[in-house]
């Protein structure tokens, strides 16, 4: 059971990526501390992530073994070494993140006798763009680390579809809560100065992808997309496609743009922390997703009001409505995608309609404050759960705020 001390609460990230589901976990621990809970960041290197949570005062914690690909010695290591530091701090509450560290930490977790263990699922490694042997072991490995937590929480209502369609975590409480955003943040931020910055013209028109640089983003089927769109876009100044984000693919991706001749039409900014400004300087988001499980650069540019143009899989269209604030393709197709952008690019009436679309269709519970307040709601009904008619943790929770 919950000890009657203040709560504290262990996070569980395989890599230090500020990416969607870092950020979410950065905001979670943020909102958490805030309401006077003790909070912690294990991880399997120094990186981005842990520095800016080392910079708002939370814990962090290496475990070098928490690779992020399977390997059975590290990963049993990674185990015994998580499972030997949740004993040494006592924490209450074990929540864990992705596939690697949801495994590895919910058995460390269970090993360890954690009072109460949470996962949220960002989206699954057993998706289409993954080969048959690995998917089907993935799916196992999922529906097997199901039963080693006490809830489930899905970042959009399309992956709880799909985990109960793969009969993952029958009979553990489960709950969608949107990853949220800082909302204020991205309605008010002023993008001139970034667009100054790498030389786009005021009347020019900007088309932004913001994302990690790794398989399964689309930025290849974007680039081919964007070589039709220049070729049949009859608009002087010609528009710009931004790249933002940093990953192992930028190399192929810089070599794919030289391939296609695309070298003053795309540029590539590398990592920024100034997202909120690079939303507003863009004219058009787009997300190209091959899988997705909600995908928050939407939300952030629904925030900022501006027309996305993304694929239609994952979470997306929990998201993007097509026709009210954006269009939606098929993923993983460049002549759909490059048709799409077209259309937004030449009608500036439609632009403006989207735009007012994403505008209004930004709800409270996309915000980064209510994610928090469900996830400890979350975490107070999985807890009465457990151990009914134990009102301890509730208790807690109430004298915290």
């Amino acid at each position: 059971m919950i000890s009657s001390r203040s709560l504290s609460i262990l996070h569980v990230h395989t890599l230090p990526i500020l990416s969607g589901s870092g950020i979410n976990t950065l905001l979670t621990m943020q909102g958490s501390r805030d309401r006077g809970y003790q909070v912690a960041l294990v991880c399997a290197s120094m990186g981005r992530l842990t520095q800016q949570a080392e910079e708002m005062g939370i814990a962090v914690h290496l475990a070098p073994q928490l690779n992020r690909e399977i390997h059975v010695l590290n990963d049993m290591q990674a185990v015994f070494a998580l499972q030997r530091l949740m004993r040494r701090n006592r924490f209450d509450v074990v929540h864990t993140h992705n596939s690697k560290a949801g495994f590895v930490g919910r058995l460390a977790a269970r090993l360890a006798g954690i009072p109460l263990v949470a996962h949220t699922v960002h989206g699954f490694a057993f998706h289409d763009a993954e080969y048959a042997f690995r998917r089907g072991l993935f799916l196992c490995l999922e529906r097997l680390a199901a039963h080693w937590c006490d809830g489930m929480i899905f970042i959009s209502k399309s992956l709880l579809d799909w985990a109960e369609r793969e009969r993952i975590g029958r009979g553990v409480p489960k709950a969608v809560i949107y990853s949220g955003i800082d909302v204020t943040a991205f309605k008010t931020a002023d993008g001139s100065q970034f667009r100054k910055e790498w030389g786009i013209l005021p009347q020019q028109l900007a088309v932004g992808m913001v994302s990690k640089l790794w398989e399964g983003k689309g930025h290849d089927v974007l680039l081919r997309a964007w070589k039709g769109v220049l070729e049949n876009l009859q608009m002087e100044p010609k528009p710009v496609l931004l790249i933002v984000g940093e990953g192992h693919l930028e190399a192929a991706l810089r070599s794919r743009m030289s391939q296609l001749r695309l070298q003053g039409s795309v540029i590539f900014t590398g990592f920024r922390t100034d997202i909120p400004a690079v939303t507003a300087a863009i004219d058009i988001a787009v997300l190209p997703s091959l899988f997705e499980g909600m995908g928050r650069v939407v939300l952030e540019a629904m925030a900022a009001g501006k027309p996305i143009v993304a694929s239609n899989t994952g979470g997306i269209p929990d998201l993007v409505q097509h026709g009210t604030n954006g269009l939606l393709v098929e993923a993983g197709d460049p002549e759909a995608l490059k048709r799409a952008l077209l259309e937004v690019l030449s009608t500036p009436t439609l632009r403006r309609r989207l735009a007012e679309g994403s505008r209004v269709g930004v709800r409270r519970e996309y915000t980064a404050s209510y994610m928090v307040e469900q996830i400890h709601q979350f975490y107070e009904e999985v807890q009465s759960v457990k151990y009914r008619g134990n009102r301890r943790m509730a208790d807690i929770s109430r004298g915290a705020e």
